[in-house]
């Protein structure tokens, strides 16, 4: 994952729309660097927010919920944000100039820091307790990088009657089965359990799914301890890995036409459900 750096940028993938990882660091980041921390300066530019006062606000704290920024604020209401592809937030120290014409919608100034929202048009104010309510939110599955959402839990979703039936190619995006997930997460996930992209859950025998709802939740923790990086680096990929690759970060995502760590096939490149994806055709061959 390349970073483009204007003031301090935080995750921006040129591969794909920002995940439940990049979403969850960028998290933490705004919680460094806002929460208990005093504000002495807002700005507010975006319609959604017009309501909100300049001065006396704090953030209680910042959550993400599958690919959504929910700041919760000292007045029992919360700003909620889903950046989409363009949307950015940043956090800078106050003298860094800005190099870029993004379009400013939210400022966060503290003593030491400016955090802001750039070009996002996603964005909303709830009452806290109304939270679930946001359209987005309310109709999110189990958060892929919660504590509460194990393997097990995914498993269960995924011989559901609900679910079990659906494409991989389509239900690893859907954010009602386990929010957080996207493109490059679909590609390594499947990668990573041996499986094509139109295979089911109902077509998979229980240590198949097993393996899947393991590595749905392992990659994506992975990809967020390793900044978007998803290869799991023990002693065996070490020695398999030629440092002069300069794609490293996926087994499969975005590397068309190039050798298969594992097995040496050339990786290949479809298009399945109106998204790019790649795979192994020698390591997920069914």
């Amino acid at each position: 994952m390349k970073v483009l750096k204007f003031t301090i940028t935080l995750y921006s993938e040129i591969y794909t729309m920002p995940e439940g990882p990049e979403t969850k660091r960028m998290v933490d980041t705004i919680s460094r660097d806002l929460v208990n921390k005093k504000i002495i300066s807002t700005k507010f530019y975006h319609k959604s927010l017009v309501s909100l006062p300049k001065t006396g606000l704090a953030v209680k704290e910042v959550v993400s919920k599958g690919k959504a920024v929910v700041i919760r604020l000292n007045n029992n209401y919360s700003i909620i944000t889903h950046n989409q592809l363009y949307g950015r937030w940043t956090s800078s120290r106050l003298a860094t100039k800005i190099r870029h014409n993004r379009s400013l919608r939210i400022e966060f100034c503290t003593e030491k820091k400016a955090i802001r929202l750039w070009s996002a048009t996603d964005i909303s104010v709830f009452k806290t307790i109304d939270e679930n309510h946001h359209p987005y939110i309310k109709n999110l599955g189990p958060d892929v990088l919660d504590i509460t959402t194990t393997p097990e839990l995914i498993f269960s979703r995924l011989i559901s009657d609900k679910f079990k039936n659906r494409q991989f190619s389509g239900l690893l995006l859907n954010q009602r089965f386990i929010s957080g997930l996207g493109n490059y997460l679909r590609s390594e996930i499947l990668f990573y359990s041996n499986c094509m992209y139109d295979d089911k859950s109902s077509k998979l025998n229980t240590s198949q799914n097993k393996l899947l709802a393991t590595n749905i939740k392992d990659v994506s923790i992975r990809a967020y301890n390793q900044k978007g990086n998803t290869i799991f680096y023990d002693d065996l990929m070490l020695k398999k890995l030629d440092k002069t690759i300069k794609n490293r970060r996926f087994m499969v995502f975005a590397r068309k036409g190039h050798p298969c760590y594992m097995c040496e096939n050339i990786i290949l490149k479809d298009q399945a459900s109106s998204r790019r994806i790649y795979y192994c055709p020698q390591c997920q061959k069914a």
